[in-house]
């Protein structure tokens, strides 16, 4: 069984899409309806925090 860090290590990659394989002992299938759940919060988020960055770069112009 793999060290509980590198399993979690493995599984923020698999969950962030840079790897392409799950490790072992994850229960949710591809076509699972909670990944349109995770991707769409983390589009949202992308979204919130999008405008944040363009804010400053015009209070420095």
């Amino acid at each position: 069984m793999p060290a509980p860090i590198g399993w979690l290590k493995h599984l923020c990659e698999y969950l962030g899409g840079e790897r392409d394989e799950p490790p072992l002992g994850v229960p949710l299938p591809l076509w699972s309806p909670i990944w349109g759940l995770w991707w769409g919060t983390l589009l949202c988020v992308a979204f919130l925090f999008c405008g944040q960055a363009s804010k400053f770069i015009y209070i420095d112009f």
